[in-house]
């Protein structure tokens, strides 16, 4: 029972602090109050509790130095729930990657409050877990890992630098890397992504 509180009270800080970050950023009032409902659902609470908590309430360790995920660590019930997690609320960027046999994986156009929700819950979650709003310093370690729409990767940083004083180009890829395996886009000499 101890986790289950621990949990509860950890949700229910960062709901807070996103939802003061979605207000700032100007995301519509349903979409703030309703962030990241699907943590209450059977489907994500039991599998991120026992993920993220001993039977004491005591916080397991299970991010690495960048705060991502150790995800070999990870059982397959959290995958699962991540994954339903992911796909059920569309801030999330994995929400938008349509996968394919004959393209692969390609990411479609995040929808603008989608992208201010996105931004908020990376502001939320760095206030929740370390007491600091940092998304992009987020955005800097990870960035580079998010399999991101041209169109939506420059409106991210458009926002990260004008609401959070991110520099430009921290993030950019080296001409020719392509985003991910099996991922038809690619950076060009010139810095703009491509289909390859």
């Amino acid at each position: 029972m101890k986790a289950h509180i621990a949990y509860l009270r950890y949700v229910l800080r960062h709901k807070w602090f996103v939802f003061l970050a979605c207000r700032r950023l100007g995301v519509p009032l349903w979409r703030s109050i309703i962030h990241d409902w699907t943590k209450f659902t059977p489907a994500e609470w039991s599998p991120y509790v026992h993920q993220f908590y001993n039977p004491d309430g005591s916080k397991r360790q299970v991010n690495r130095a960048d705060g991502g995920l150790h995800t070999r660590n990870l059982d397959v019930a959290f995958n699962q729930a991540w994954l339903h997690h992911q796909k059920h609320n569309p801030h999330h960027w994995q929400y938008w990657l349509l996968v394919n046999d004959e393209d692969g994986t390609v990411p479609l156009e995040v929808p603008f409050n989608y992208v201010l929700e996105m931004i908020a819950d990376w502001d939320g979650a760095g206030r929740a877990i370390t007491g600091k709003s940092d998304p992009a310093g987020w955005y800097e370690k990870t960035g580079h890992k998010m399999i991101l729409h041209p169109e939506t990767r420059e409106l991210v940083e458009a926002i990260l630098e004008f609401h959070y004083d991110w520099k430009p180009g921290t993030v950019r890829m080296t001409a020719g890397e392509k985003l991910s395996a099996g991922n038809p886009v690619y950076i060009g000499e010139d810095g703009k992504a491509r289909k390859a």
